[in-house]
């Protein structure tokens, strides 16, 4: 048995790239990388299917059966997740997830496989499965990531902006949205190759945490669905003191970066709107890591 964590991953915004070969398919996209995630165990079984379980019940999970067909064709597993953050709110649990299985079944199966080709596997069972586009690379990396070129690597480019490390990750979430739906969308994917450029361009012009959230705002705002709800809780956020607010994507949750100093008037206004319904981070100063 043997277990790896992989932190999740909010993208503030995303311009995506569609190719024929997985590998160059992805998104140009910014946000940080959370110290909380997904945990998943690998564990050989004597015979029987592949299983997979999410907090304890069995899953469909398709990302992660991509990886298990890709590297463990001929054995028989069980795929254990447990995600310390909501699963379908944007917060990249199915590309932890797949990263994590990717690493947990090397590591359990002795497989000689050098870190960027697990990278691969899980980048393009993403792909392929539509449930994420640029989440696995930044996980692998940790921090507040910004991609320069989309795809896996070799083909990716990525980038860490700087921060502060009294800066917080406040994630307040509401439900999901359907990421498989929205990505094969064509008007949906228009709009976001053109709100996407614009807001990569902004990062990249002044790479900082503030551009980074304008252009994030910036980009939700022209979706169409930061709906009045999201907005009200970004207001609080902001009134209470963070550097700024905005959606998840793609979730119906926003997510504020804050000052250690401003964090507990932070916590006391949201309580005020959404009681306990949000959770603080810190951001993962590294990639994936082996926890037993």
């Amino acid at each position: 048995m043997v277990e790896w964590w992989v932190p999740a991953h909010i993208s503030g915004f995303f311009e995506p790239f569609f190719h024929e070969d997985p590998m160059r398919t992805g998104s140009r996209n910014c946000g940080p990388c959370l110290d909380v995630g997904v945990v998943t165990e690998v564990r050989a079984k004597a015979s029987g299917r592949i299983r997979v379980t999410i907090n304890g019940k069995t899953a469909k999970a398709p990302t992660t059966l991509e990886v298990v067909r890709t590297l463990a064709r001929d054995a028989t597993l069980q795929v254990l997740h447990r995600c310390e953050v909501p699963v379908g709110a944007g917060l990249g649990a199915s590309g932890a997830g797949a990263l994590g299985a990717a690493f947990a079944i090397a590591d359990a199966l002795g497989l000689p496989l050098p870190e960027e080709q697990l990278v691969r596997t899980a980048h393009r069972a993403e792909v392929v499965c539509r449930t994420g586009l640029g989440d696995v690379s930044a996980q692998a990396l940790g921090s507040l990531v910004l991609t320069l070129e989309p795809g896996a690597p070799p083909y990716g480019r990525w980038m860490r902006l700087e921060v502060s490390p009294d800066i917080r990750v406040v994630v307040c979430v509401l439900g999901g949205l359907k990421t498989r739906r929205l990505l094969t969308d064509e008007d949906f994917v228009s709009r976001c190759r053109s709100a996407g450029r614009q807001a990569f361009e902004m990062v990249w012009k002044s790479p900082s945490t503030k551009s980074f959230l304008r252009a994030s705002r910036n980009f939700a705002e022209s979706l169409g669905l930061f709906d009045s709800e999201l907005r009200s809780i970004a207001r609080v956020m902001e009134g209470a003191g963070s550097i700024g607010a905005s959606q998840v994507m793609l979730g119906r949750a926003v997510f504020a970066l804050v000052r250690r100093e401003k964090l507990q008037a932070v916590k006391r206004a949201l309580s005020d709107v959404v009681e306990d319904n949000f959770f603080v981070a810190r951001l993962a100063r590294g990639g994936p890591r082996r926890t037993g």
